[in-house]
């Protein structure tokens, strides 16, 4: 039974896709569970909140790359708000683009520490407060370089893939439970993604010069529109690219100027 006010998980909220989806399903009446990092941005977020729409939210810090700091901030959230009833696995990362003979290590490890290892240890301790509250609806934060690998992005593409395959394989798992599934998919998107990748702001704008990129306000309005669906209704895949973008990678790709 679909409630009225659903509790939301949110890793990775403190900017980006988590801070505008936090946005807005708090302005839907949603309560929020928020977790990141930088802890001291999502306690202001969750004042802002809490004061603009009567909705309760709880903010705690997580690591997703360790176990025992996601298994600790679901129960605590999950304690503090009653329940949970959808997770959006949002936290995740791309650093550099070097290619596979040249990637450092700590490079590649934080990337699939995080975008895969992290999203296996969300599922595996928010699921059971899903099962618990009989009705939910899971949200991976996929890529388009989950569907095509290009050159500087092996790893980055491998974790993707590996995100992929992991919905797709929790869709089958869950298929008979009163669960969704759904996997968003953004091609390019201008958030501190890019910046974080490369390394300084210079770089990262030139990524979108010329071109009009999704926003992280786009994003989060796809995961508004697959969770307010009809309970019958599971989009499984959501693949999202701006309109100037045609090709998966930015192999195609229009610039105005």
């Amino acid at each position: 039974m679909r409630p009225e006010h659903p509790i939301v998980l949110i890793t990775g909220a403190s900017s980006g896709f988590g801070e505008a989806t936090a946005r807005l399903l708090a302005s839907r009446g949603c309560h929020l569970a928020l977790g990141a990092r930088r802890v001291e941005r999502l306690e202001a977020l969750a004042r802002e909140l809490e004061k603009a729409y009567g909705i309760k939210v709880f903010a705690g810090h997580v690591d997703t790359r360790r176990t025992d700091s996601v298994e600790g901030f679901v129960r605590d959230a999950a304690q503090a708000l009653g329940g949970l009833h959808v997770v959006v696995a949002n936290a995740g990362l791309a650093r550099g683009l070097d290619k596979l003979d040249s990637v450092l290590e700590e490079d590649w490890q934080a990337m699939l520490h995080t975008n895969v290892e992290g999203v296996v240890r969300t599922i595996k301790a928010t699921l059971p407060h899903l099962r618990r509250s009989g009705w939910g609806h899971v949200f991976f934060i996929g890529s388009t370089a989950g569907h095509q690998v290009y050159e500087g992005g092996g790893v980055y593409a491998a974790s993707k893939h590996a995100v992929k395959a992991i919905a797709r394989t929790l869709r089958l798992e869950l298929c008979g439970e009163p669960i969704r599934v759904t996997s968003v998919d953004p091609g390019m998107v201008e958030t501190e993604f890019s910046l974080v990748r490369l390394g300084n702001e210079a770089s990262a704008k030139n990524v979108y010069k010329g071109m009009t990129p999704l926003t992280a306000a786009d994003i989060a309005e796809c995961i508004r529109w697959a969770l307010e669906l009809p309970d019958h209704v599971d989009i499984d895949e959501m693949i999202v690219k701006p309109r100037d973008q045609a090709s998966y990678t930015g192999a195609k790709v229009h610039r105005h100027d």
